[in-house]
């Protein structure tokens, strides 16, 4: 009878980490696209975009807290815009309304928002 309950609350657990996992899945794809909407309305406005990308972290971060999400924040906040800042400094593109460094205010913003997006998407598909 023991042999059975633990199997039964084995399948269980395993359902509501497929269920949690889809639904993180489909919370970090909403959050992504919603973003790019809200970038793409108002991406005449260096301020507002980035407050914008800021209050998106800050909010998915209050509700669904992960440490390691910090780590990849910040690594994509660094790592992204040095990539971007050497290409328009080479003149593989440019930026319409820069602020510093040939790069918008919102950048950094938006590459640590993605890496944490990015990485949580794929982890979801890979526990699938």
């Amino acid at each position: 009878m023991n042999g059975v309950s633990e199997n039964t609350t084995e399948v269980i657990g395993q359902g509501c980490k497929t269920q949690g996992s889809r639904l993180g899945l489909v919370r970090d794809l909403f959050i992504f696209w919603f973003v790019i909407f809200l970038v793409v309305l108002c991406w005449t406005n260096n301020i507002l975009v980035t407050a914008i990308l800021i209050a998106a972290y800050g909010v998915r971060y209050y509700f669904w807290p992960n440490k390691e999400d910090h780590v990849l924040y910040i690594g994509g906040a660094i790592l992204g815009p040095i990539a971007e800042v050497i290409a328009t400094k080479v003149g593989i593109w440019q930026y319409t309304l820069p602020t510093f460094l040939n790069i918008p205010l919102w950048l950094p913003f938006a590459w640590g928002l993605a890496a944490v997006l990015i990485i949580r998407i794929a982890l979801a598909f890979a526990r699938k």
